[in-house]
């Protein structure tokens, strides 16, 4: 797929985009119930909108999902869970996909044989929100741009929601309380804007912080990913904003596709942004001495969140406010202890190899890192060259993408004439960090970026974070 508008097999729906949705009377079934709260949102919202009947199916166990099933309690849902039946997905009228679900599912197959309607949450809340969205996406970034722009307007006095794909928060639910000249801040993962293909909707402002290499063993290349993506400015009307990243490959050609006139660009090496439309046109960056996040690309993290907020009209001093009080998004960069003169720091959100490098890059002091996970086919050689040079001890945890990428940090360390950095590969957390501790000296960091999915040892990236807190925050002081 080359650039410009996506072809048809992203708009997976058999009705009109603009259609309200109708699913008063109809047999909804909901793909993926989870756990962070998206397919518990979609279901009760069927419920809410009077469909006949609601089903729920997830190849996960009942006893896994029991927390998402015990929101629901009290429901007129049907479950089948540790399987998927495929006559429910002929009996449905709508499929609801999660986002953890990718598109060429054999089972969405068989719906789409069927001729059922499938869509997303995501499309459901585009449709129905009566106020105004803000959306972040980019490979990284977004999470933190996505808090910073919330933080921004909250300092401003808007009273902003938040919402999409951060976990633990029902984008659906945020509905009822949501006016036609409220804000919502959605971060907007590549899985959430394939449902906006769908409708053909994106938000009023949008933001699109990068794309580099990652979900390849998702899509059939770095084109084909950043298409998903695009739908967040690709139906963008008159008068909405879109902000890109300059020094970005794809982000910058998009800013060229972006249908607004309202478009803007922003360069973390000159400083500055500017118009698409006139270049010469720049203004500063105003807020760097105010900026308390590590790391170049945290810089332009607070760059495109703070020139969102000025586009939108917020005052310079309540903007610097907001940047000096914020400290970060959870499970990125995030400090989690000082202990005996060791900084322990929070990175699991690092989930591809570029996120891992980034991390590395952000800390002048030794470093003991804790890496390893599974694998999304994605080239690890430089990530395993970052680390081999830059940590001094390496403690890796058990993984489909951990032994490859051992062997190339032994590499890549042997071929700098460094004795092996690597700590074993261990399947306890609790032993991994513990023996992070005995590593670690006075003045050092131990810091926790996998740099690859979480899914084996853990059940999803933020339960890997929460675990390192909870172990950190549980060892004793040295007497």
């Amino acid at each position: 797929m080359t650039s410009g508008a996506p072809d048809d097999n992203w708009h997976d729906i058999q009705t009109t985009a603009d259609d309200p949705n109708g699913l008063r009377g109809k047999r909804v079934l909901v793909m993926g119930l989870g756990l962070l709260g998206g397919g518990v949102a979609s279901a009760r919202y069927a419920v809410a909108q009077g469909a006949a009947e609601v089903t729920v199916t997830d190849l996960r166990s009942e006893e896994l999902l029991a927390p998402s099933v015990a929101k629901l309690a009290g429901l007129p849902i049907r479950y089948a869970l540790g399987r998927h039946d495929p006559e429910d997905f002929r009996a449905a009228d709508v499929v609801v996909r999660n986002p953890n679900v990718r598109r060429n599912s054999p089972y969405l197959a068989i719906a789409r044989e069927a001729g059922k309607r499938i869509e997303m949450e995501i499309a459901w809340f585009f449709r129905a929100c009566p106020g105004k969205i803000a959306g972040v996406t980019g490979t990284r970034g977004k999470s933190t741009t996505t808090l910073l722009l919330h933080r921004i307007l909250s300092e401003a006095g808007w009273d902003p929601l938040l919402g999409g794909n951060l976990g633990g928060i029902e984008t659906l639910s945020l509905l009822p309380e949501i006016t036609p000249d409220r804000w919502t801040v959605l971060e907007l993962g590549n899985w959430m804007l394939e449902g906006l293909h769908t409708v053909r909707r994106s938000p009023q402002l949008a933001i699109f912080t990068n794309l580099l290499p990652d979900h390849l063993d998702a899509y059939d290349s770095m084109e084909d990913y950043g298409q998903a993506k695009t739908s967040i400015f690709r139906y963008q009307r008159p008068g909405d904003i879109a902000i890109f990243n300059a020094e970005n490959e794809f982000s910058r050609r998009y800013a060229g596709e972006a249908p607004t006139a309202d478009v803007w660009l922003y360069s973390v090496e000159r400083g500055v942004s500017y118009p698409r439309d006139i270049p010469g046109e720049t203004r500063p960056f105003r807020y760097a001495d105010a900026n308390r996040l590590r790391g170049a690309h945290n810089v332009a993290n607070v760059q495109a969140a703070t020139l969102a907020a000025e586009l939108l009209g917020v005052p310079e001093a309540e903007i610097r406010t907001a940047v000096a009080s914020f400290g970060g998004a959870p499970h990125r960069l995030e400090v989690v202890r000082r202990l005996d003169g060791v900084t322990w720091v929070n990175d699991s959100a690092s989930t591809a190899p570029v996120a891992g490098i980034a991390a590395l890059r952000s800390f002048d002091e030794p470093i003991v890192l804790i890496a390893g996970g599974n694998t999304k086919q994605l080239d690890h050689s430089a990530w395993a060259e970052a680390a081999a040079t830059r940590a001094k001890r390496i403690i890796l945890l058990k993984g489909s993408a951990t032994e490859a990428f051992a062997a190339d940090v032994r590499a890549a360390a042997g071929g700098a004439g460094r004795a092996d950095p690597i700590e074993g590969v261990y399947d306890d957390f609790a032993a991994a960090i513990q023996r992070a501790r005995e590593l670690a000296e006075q003045g050092d960091v131990v810091l926790l970026s996998p740099g690859f999915t979480s899914f084996g040892l853990f059940l999803h990236e933020f339960d890997r974070g929460d675990q390192f807190r909870r172990l950190v925050q549980a060892l004793p002081e040295n007497l």
